[in-house]
């Protein structure tokens, strides 16, 4: 055990004691802790529930396991069988829980799920190591392993990430680094792209200053949507006839994510009063619009995520903030928040009773005597509870407009159907299955045959049997504190959604949202499911094409997006921080995708530079914005400074060709007439400026990798071999690793050898780049 292992764990230990956390947790023969020694993250974390986020689990991960044991079957090897994890391994997984939540503030989603399983998934295949102990092969086999069982390549990239941060990064093993172990298997190598394509988008994080190689490309495009996938989507929410009344709610979720731009968790928190007008008046009190500005603009209220605000003294807090809406999108904001409204209407009037009452059916007193098929309906949300079939004319009106009046008629003409023809034999089923009391009118039980066209449930019992057997479907009702000391009821929230409908998801039914007691807010899980990759997405109900039914997009990839278009289209950075709400400027070029040629697009130009040419212009575009530098550069600015613009033009004009990609940066010298005699030998070359693109940082670093092999491939060579060769090649080795080594370290924009040697030589100068090239002394003159 090092102690960088020892203090890590330490620091743990002390969180959990801080919290009054039990950190020797029992557990049985697979490593599953019972419920109540169970650690509530969401509580931990000053979260309101639901979704309840537990740490519940000490042992192998299963799925991994499964993997593994396939594996070892094919090697011959002996079975593996679900256990808790080692104690070093188990403390290692807890402390790392509590720093993704308490230290780093991270949520419990991502500290279980990207942060904790990746642990698990690592101690599975490391067999009797220990984290200290950690050997190559195990990193690679746990690699190998997340590729395998995850079919996005994001499993994979979450274990080579925990490797980098937590084992490589705290110094936890000793043979560390080890992140250049997550190298796949030659079986596994198409699911490897798939982890390349994430790190090549999530790379650009911090690198949006960068150079693109090309004119067209963007910065950081993977985080964008893709145009198929977003057109699609827009005409999906925009044209389609919603099916079920939870995907009208949907809808109306993806037009303000559009619109604003509202990370997902700020979408679902939207509070039903989020509509705010602001009048605008002229010194003198007069309207501004009569004096040709604007009289009257609408802002979003809503609570902004991620914002050193939001922690108050009992956990997380909501921090309300507007954003203004660009007139262009009001209408589309208005008609999306109003639909969404009327849409849950009924529900929220349920839930505000629900909440004062703390009851789940409180329309009844708990002694009352309710028919049977009246709690079916409000228990499984079925309107469907007489035995004739739902009268279809009512039914097509109601999914054409949602209406929840023709939910009452629809209920009213099975009401009077129940005399003649009895309750659904779903209704039956429902409760034949439950642990409940079937009462006479006169509150007697039935005993043998139930009469259901009489049968009656008292409503305390039926209260009591929702707590009891129907704990997930229980009303969200736990307020949420607010920054100035107050709180939110969860009724207050614009979209609302009914918990685990089933009748509707899964059966294709009619949902009476007018009776169901399950209400609940919506989830972020909820739309980054219906959006994502899944087979019954959002895509794949309403494409028109295979193609269209096959799409996915990511929810956070719409921020993005207008981001990047509000950077494209001018607008000012301070503007757009504003907007977001976000504390720094920097924070907004984050999602800055603008392509060069979009950047360059809003530099203007000089007079004097109307007749140079295209290429002159976009060079002098990138001089001026500081995105290039060289000795051409260099002499541009001497030339300018000493002889005028004119004269700095002219020459421009002459040596605008000289931008050239090469794997090792950017070359900005002149090739039109001479070719460079030491093109891709950019060692020590003062022309080299480094871009910034990942495609090259990679190749430099695969580069430097061969370069330290054959660094010591020649240093191994026996001493009989060392002759003055050997140490020419040594000598030559070495000079181009301490390049490279220098190329790396190197800021993008920057020049490695800025005061290193000029490479480039015109032919004439040099005599050539062959001895058949050069001066020829024999030769008559």
């Amino acid at each position: 055990m090092n102690s960088f292992y020892r203090r890590f764990v330490e620091d743990g230990k002390a969180l959990a004691d801080s919290r009054g956390l039990q950190w020797s947790l029992p557990t049985d023969l697979t490593g599953n802790v019972p419920r109540a020694a169970r650690w509530d993250l969401a509580a931990l974390c000053g979260l309101v529930t639901p979704p309840n986020f537990w740490h519940s689990s000490l042992g192998y991960d299963t799925n991994a396991l499964d993997a593994l044991n396939v594996s070892r079957k094919e090697q011959n090897l002996e079975r593996i069988t679900s256990a808790p994890l080692s104690e070093p391994w188990r403390d290692f997984y807890q402390a790392a829980l509590l720093n993704e939540l308490l230290v780093k503030r991270n949520k419990p989603g991502h500290a279980l799920t990207n942060i904790g399983r990746s642990v698990r998934i690592i101690a599975t295949c490391a067999g009797s190591e220990a984290p200290w102990e950690l050997t190559p092969e195990s990193i690679q086999r746990a690699y190998n392993t997340a590729l395998g069982i995850g079919s996005s390549g994001k499993l994979a990239a979450n274990i080579s990430m925990v490797v980098r941060t937590l084992i490589d990064g705290l110094h936890i093993a000793d043979r560390s680094p080890l992140e250049k172990f997550c190298t796949p298997y030659s079986n596994q190598r198409s699911s490897h792209k798939k982890v390349e394509d994430l790190k090549r988008g999530n790379n650009t994080y911090r690198q949006t200053s960068k150079v693109r190689a090309e004119l067209s490309d963007r910065k950081g495009a993977a985080k964008l949507p893709s145009e198929k996938a977003f057109w699609e989507l827009v005409r999906i929410v925009f044209t389609e006839q919603p099916r079920t009344f939870v995907d009208a709610i949907r809808f109306s979720q993806i037009k303000v994510a559009i619109a604003c731009g509202f990370r997902v968790g700020e979408s679902i928190l939207l509070p039903v009063d989020c509509e705010h007008w602001h009048e605008h008046v002229a010194s003198d009190g007069s309207l501004a619009g009569v004096k040709g500005g604007i009289s009257r603009s609408l802002a979003v209220r809503y609570f902004a995520e991620k914002q050193s605000e939001d922690l108050g003294p009992k956990g997380i807090v909501l921090f309300e903030t507007r954003q203004h809406v660009p007139a262009i999108f009001e209408e589309l904001i208005l008609d999306a928040l109003r639909e969404a409204e009327r849409l849950t209407r009924p529900m929220r009037e349920r839930l505000r009773l629900q909440v004062s009452t703390a009851r789940l059916l409180p329309e009844f007193s708990p002694d009352a005597l309710v028919p049977a098929w009246d709690i079916y309906c409000r228990l499984s949300g079925s309107l469907w509870f007489a035995s004739p079939s739902l009268p279809e004319d009512l039914v097509n009106k109601y999914r054409k407009t949602l209406d929840s009046v023709y939910l009452d008629e629809m209920r009213e003409r099975q009401i009077r159907q129940i005399p003649t023809h009895g309750v659904s034999a779903n209704c039956m089923k429902y409760f034949k299955k439950l642990p409940i009391t079937i009462r006479r009118p006169d509150g007697t039980p039935f005993i043998g045959v139930v009469d259901w066209k009489n049968a009656y449930i008292r409503v305390s019992e039926a209260e009591n049997l929702i707590r009891r057997e129907m704990a997930s479907k229980l009303p969200d009702t736990i307020p949420f504190p607010l920054r100035d000391g107050s709180s939110m009821s969860p009724a207050e929230l614009m979209f609302l959604i009914p918990i685990r409908a089933l009748i509707e998801e899964r059966n294709g039914g009619i949902l009476d949202v007018n009776r169901y007691f399950a209400i609940g807010r919506a989830s972020t899980s909820d739309l980054q499911l219906h959006l994502g990759g899944g087979a019954n997405n959002i895509f794949s109900r309403y494409g028109q094409t295979d193609e269209d039914r096959a799409l996915s997009l990511n929810t956070h990839s719409l921020r993005h997006l207008q981001n990047a278009e509000l950077f494209r289209l001018g607008v000012a950075d301070t503007i757009i921080t504003k907007r977001f709400n976000r504390r720094s400027v920097a924070q907004s070029y984050v999602y800055d995708h603008r392509s060069l040629a979009e950047d360059l697009a809003h530099i203007d130009l000089p007079k004097g530079t109307e007749s140079m040419p295209p290429r002159a212009q976009e060079t002098l575009q990138m001089i001026m914005a500081k995105k290039i530098r060289g000795p051409i550069v260099d002499e541009f600015l001497k030339i300018q400074k000493d002889l005028g613009d004119d004269e700095a033009f002219r020459y421009l004009s002459a040596e605008a060709d000289g931008l050239h990609a090469t794997p090792f940066g950017f070359c900005v010298n002149s090739f039109t007439v001479d070719p460079c005699p030491k093109h891709l030998e950019c060692y020590d070359c003062r022309h080299l400026t480094r871009s910034g693109i990942p495609e090259e940082q990679k190749r430099l670093e695969q580069l430097k990798d061969r370069m330290v092999d054959v660094v010591n491939i020649i240093e191994s060579s026996p001493p009989e071999a060392r002759n003055i060769g050997w140490q020419n090649q040594l000598k030559h080795a070495q000079s181009r690793l301490e390049s490279l080594e220098k190329i790396l370290v190197t800021a993008p924009m920057e020049r490695p050898f800025p005061d290193g040697k000029d490479l480039y030589r015109a032919v004439d100068e040099t005599g050539g780049t062959s001895i058949l090239d050069g001066p020829k002394p024999w030769a008559p003159v």
